[in-house]
């Protein structure tokens, strides 16, 4: 059991670098790679999970033996950082702009070049 959770990190590790290596014209390629991360990300967490066990009592479990997050839990916390990025970055530019905006109108109202 051990090794089959080793070799399904092993491989989901070399595909996921494989996946960001490869040049953006390799349209293809890319896909392959994404697609097998896919498939090695599942087989991962399976493997992780018949070893330790389900939920939070199995994560707690290989926290504490591996100290390391069971790799669906990694994934999710990736996810919530990439929307919570995106959605940072949208508030700074609408700041940005809603600034710009006002103080395009106060120096317009300042000099009187409001028509």
């Amino acid at each position: 059991m051990d090794d089959e959770l080793q070799d399904a990190r092993e491989a989901l590790a070399y595909w996921e670098q494989r996946a960001l290596s490869l040049p953006r014209r390799a349209v293809r390629d890319r896909r392959e790679a994404r697609e097998h991360v896919r498939r090695w990300e599942l087989r991962v967490v399976e493997a992780e999970r018949s070893r330790y066990g389900r939920g939070v009592g199995g994560a707690l479990v290989m926290l504490g033996v591996e100290r390391r997050l069971p790799a669906a839990m990694r994934r999710g916390g990736q996810r919530v950082a990439h929307r919570t990025r995106r959605t940072l970055t949208a508030f700074v530019v609408a700041t940005v702009a809603a600034t710009v905006v006002v103080v395009d109108l106060v120096l317009r109202f300042r000099f009187g070049l409001v028509s």
